[in-house]
């Protein structure tokens, strides 16, 4: 009997995962956490229509808040040598540029992965 159940929770979650609904709920609860607007309903339909206009395939958890991102304060990347991916990112950019490469590394978010409480 727990054979339907389970292909049922897969299904589901192949759907969410397929049409990226966990990162646009998170793209949507990270902006909001920090930026707390007066009307979140609003503001969320303003993020829909960005959402639409980006694609919602090239959405994470950080696109309405990478500019604030503690970790990618010019400062902190110019100081901190640290090990982190982002000390990492400032090391390939500036390597790139020393080659004249006009293009910058792009960050690599961590990959959101849905699962389920036991």
């Amino acid at each position: 009997m727990s054979q339907p159940i389970v292909n049922a929770r897969e299904a589901a979650k192949a759907y969410l995962s397929g049409h990226h609904i966990p990162q646009m709920f998170e793209s949507l609860l990270s902006c909001l956490m920090i930026e707390r607007p007066e009307d979140p309903v609003q503001y969320i339909e303003k993020k829909m229509s960005e959402i639409r206009m980006i694609g919602i395939e090239n959405i994470n958890w950080e696109t309405f808040v990478l500019q604030i991102h503690p970790y990618r304060d010019p400062v902190r990347l110019q100081h901190v040598r640290d090990g982190s991916k982002f000390d990492k990112e400032r090391e390939a950019n500036e390597e790139a540029a020393r080659r004249g490469d006009d293009g910058k590394i792009d960050y690599e978010p961590d990959v959101f992965k849905l699962t389920e409480a036991q």
